[in-house]
């Protein structure tokens, strides 16, 4: 997968604070919803480490969406899964300039953390008006058990004594 955006740091020339921000790689143009994302993150007093991360995996996020010519606003519940499932079988790139010959994956948690920013950025997104709310219902919508497991009790869900 080529890399479509960038997490990058920028420092305001005026004051010297530093923020976290997702950037078209080809065009150095920010990519607005992203960056107020990321800044929603620092008004709710989030550590720049985690602005850092999350601005990586909104930036990994945005850049799987364009490979695969995704919507990244209104992506499908089976394209989310599909971007899980990639997460965890596509092989990082080496580091360094000499290549391992085992290669690197992610691991289920770390795909897992991923998604759990890009429900976040999603979510985030429905406030402002650029992602509908059925796209982000999908995500957490409640789910029905028609055959609980043996030990729980159908009415309180706790487990049988």
């Amino acid at each position: 997968m080529s890399s479509h955006f960038l997490a990058e740091r920028s420092v305001s020339p005026a004051t010297g604070a530093e923020q976290w921000v997702v950037v078209d790689a080809g065009t150095y143009t920010l990519h607005a919803q992203a960056c107020a994302y990321l800044a929603s993150l620092r008004s709710r007093g989030c550590s720049r480490s985690t602005e850092r991360a999350y601005a990586g995996r909104v930036a990994l996020y945005l850049s799987y969406c364009q490979d695969q010519r995704i919507d990244w606003a209104a992506p499908r519940f089976v394209e989310l899964a599909g971007l899980q499932r990639w997460l965890i079988t596509e092989p990082l790139p080496a580091r360094g300039r000499q290549s391992s010959l085992v290669p690197r994956f992610r691991s289920s948690g770390t795909a897992n953390a991923v998604m759990t920013v890009v429900s976040g950025f999603l979510r985030f997104g429905v406030v402002h008006g650029w992602v509908t709310p059925q796209t982000v219902a999908v995500l957490s919508e409640p789910k029905q058990l028609f055959h609980l497991p043996p030990r729980l009790r159908p009415r309180r869900g706790g487990p049988v004594p």
